[in-house]
């Protein structure tokens, strides 16, 4: 049974001809690149009414992702006013909403008991309080602020967990730029009474290495902490979920059954971690049916190492 198409036809009547070919092409992987204004919301919706109207998808085959709660309130709106009740069908999550469904699911793949909980951002400030006040540091705690560092290493963490590097492979990176800093040539000076002795600006350089080098341990506490209390924060959710789908074929095959018809919005501000979810699943597919739509001159994200 079709949906009732409420504004959709009316709708569609007022696409550009860029816009009509975005939404009429509904197989096979299409990336849309568009300035802001220029209908990229509303050409993914329309596309999903398309895809109801033209095969026969229902809505729970569709799985449209975005990154805010926001995006995905005014997508099932538009979607209400084009396609009416069948809108309540389609699957539309942020990215981690949708990672935690997922985990929710098969949590034990994680070798995980129970199903895992997320630490809001008020309770990571406790956690972060209390690993920096039960343990010695000889740069992480300054006195009189124990938590002046706490946005900074906020960043690093997300920085880290959505390119996938871990605090080991972070530790050696930083070890290895030290000794590359001592002993390059270039790092000595050449003249006056401190000739042959390390550079200030290079004393400088290796003290601030030196410094993220406690982040690691940091970090290290900090994992031990979350997982004796089952805890996951919002950066744990995406890497979780790609390990999932990494280590369980099962549940990629089953992904891959359940949602026919992929849409993200917003795609600039995807991180590697997000795309390394999607090629996991369906990167086999010759030719899988993933919409993405963003412009690639609005990264939010991009000191994540989002890119088109």
């Amino acid at each position: 049974m079709k949906p009732v198409l409420g504004d959709y036809k009316s709708e569609y009547k007022k696409l550009n001809r860029a816009q009509k070919e975005a939404v009429d092409t509904i197989d096979g992987p299409v990336m849309v690149v568009a300035g802001p204004g220029t209908g990229k919301t509303q050409v993914l919706a329309l596309r999903i009414a398309n895809i109801l109207e033209k095969t026969d998808i229902k809505g729970d085959g569709i799985l449209c992702l975005t990154f805010t709660n926001s995006g995905v309130d005014a997508m099932r709106e538009r979607l209400r006013r084009y396609i009416g009740e069948a809108a309540e069908a389609v699957n539309i999550f942020t990215f981690h909403s949708f990672g935690m469904k997922i985990i929710g699911e098969n949590f034990s793949v994680l070798g995980l008991k129970e199903a895992p909980k997320l630490l809001e951002d008020t309770e990571r400030a406790i956690f972060f309080d209390q690993i920096l006040n039960e343990n010695d540091w000889e740069y992480l705690r300054p006195r009189g602020n124990s938590m002046r560092y706490f946005q900074d290493l906020k960043s690093v963490i997300s920085l880290l967990k959505r390119e996938r590097i871990t605090a080991e492979d972070f530790e050696v990176a930083i070890k290895k730029e030290i000794k590359f800093l001592e002993q390059d040539e270039g790092s000595r000076s050449t003249r006056g009474e401190s000739k042959g002795e390390l550079k200030k600006e290079i004393l400088k350089e290796i003290e601030g290495l030196e410094r993220s080098l406690e982040i690691v341990k940091f970090i290290s506490l900090y994992e031990e902490a979350k997982k004796e209390k089952n805890l996951l924060d919002y950066d744990d959710v995406l890497e979780s979920l790609v390990r999932i789908v990494e280590e369980s074929n099962d549940v990629a095959s089953t992904v891959r059954e359940r949602y026919l018809y992929i849409l993200i919005d917003e795609h600039q501000d995807s991180s590697r971690v997000q795309n390394e979810f999607l090629m996991k699943v369906w990167g086999s597919v010759e030719r899988p049916d993933i919409f993405v739509v963003g412009d690639d001159r609005q990264l939010i994200y991009g000191f994540s190492g989002a890119s088109i």
